[in-house]
């Protein structure tokens, strides 16, 4: 199974099948205008409460972990949001907040340019990892050749370092869509579902976007559903899951 459903992820999301994992990496709140779609919300508690709604409808859907990327800016308040409701704990997942910081980030000219965004890792209690799948050289292997170093590589903290393998997409970049604005690495994308899943899983991808996920998971044997609002982008993506 590997299909793009059209529609709110809000409203697809309670009828589709129990998953393994479920990604999210919601619009933010930018003014950023899509195809069919203007990332606008009337103000900035009216948008960290939508986050917060999100979380809590991947939750219900009862998946054994669900990640999320998002914009730094909402990072202190999204998170507030929820511990002070204590409604994650409610329902039973454990949080692990991550890093992503990638290179090729917008440079700035009078200030410090942005080179992160913020993860949210949400799992049951016991979940299991197949953290052999993502393990990368260490630096005692990278740069001492230190023979006490694990043969295998060690398994990547909570920084996850975009400079060799999960860049910031550019418009240069062999694997754009120049018909989107907005696209995560399959590299970072595949890390997830990698150390998340096992080959036959399903995952869900709540905003599909240029299809990236559906991509990774095809290439890895797992099935995939991903929601789309845009009717065009959902095109797009079936086109290119049908080569």
């Amino acid at each position: 199974m590997n299909q793009i459903i059209q529609g709110d992820c809000l409203e697809v999301l309670p009828i589709l099948p129990p998953a393994t994992m479920i990604f999210a990496d919601p619009p933010d709140n930018l003014g950023v205008e899509y195809n069919g779609f203007e990332d606008r919300w009337g103000d900035d508690i009216e948008y960290v409460q939508w986050l917060s709604d999100l979380v809590l409808a991947a939750l219900k859907h009862n998946p054994d972990v669900f990640w999320m990327t998002y914009y730094w800016k909402w990072d202190y308040d999204l998170k507030g949001n929820l511990w002070s409701l204590a409604r994650v704990r409610q329902n039973g997942y454990e949080v692990k907040p991550l890093v992503w910081w990638y290179s090729f980030g917008q440079h700035q000219q009078q200030d410090c340019a942005s080179c992160f965004r913020p993860m949210l890792r949400l799992s049951k209690p016991g979940k299991e990892w197949y953290t052999d799948t993502i393990r990368e050289p260490s630096a005692r292997q990278r740069e001492y050749g230190d023979k006490r170093a694990d043969p295998r590589g060690r398994v990547p903290g909570d920084v996850w370092d975009g400079v060799w393998q999960e860049s910031r997409v550019c418009g240069t970049f062999k694997e754009k869509r120049k018909w989107h604005k907005n696209q995560h690495p399959e590299a970072l994308i595949e890390r997830m579902v990698k150390m998340s899943t096992k080959p036959g899983d399903l995952v869900i991808d709540m905003f599909a976007g240029t299809g990236t996920v559906n991509r990774v998971c095809k290439r890895l044997d797992r099935q995939c559903i991903g929601i789309e609002i845009s009717p065009t982008y959902c095109d797009k993506i079936r086109e290119e899951l049908s080569e």
